[in-house]
């Protein structure tokens, strides 16, 4: 009568966790995630159309950069033109 008792509270417990150190190590590697979802029906690839967005919006960012750097150039080529022409005008070349 005993052992009938015995075996069915095993029954009804959880499975014991491994605490030790490879047990530990281990926990995280044995599940297997679920491979990834294709294009699926009416579903549409949202990463996929945040990274198109996300390069769109790095592109304009680099236009404007470039305009601006365009120019800061062209207005310090403009100075250095008057710097110049004062300089001669002064005498000092």
């Amino acid at each position: 009568m005993c052992r009938f008792i015995v075996e069915d509270a095993q029954a009804n417990l959880p499975e014991i966790v491994d605490a030790k150190t490879k047990g530990i190590r281990l926990q995280g590697t044995l599940a297997k995630a679920l491979p990834g979802m294709k294009n699926v029906g009416s579903m549409t690839n949202v990463r996929q159309m945040e990274a198109e967005q996300y390069a769109r919006d790095i592109g304009a960012a680099f236009e404007i950069s470039k305009a601006q750097q365009a120019r800061s150039r062209a207005i310090a080529r403009a100075k250095n033109r008057a710097q110049e022409r004062a300089a001669k005008e002064f005498g000092v070349r």
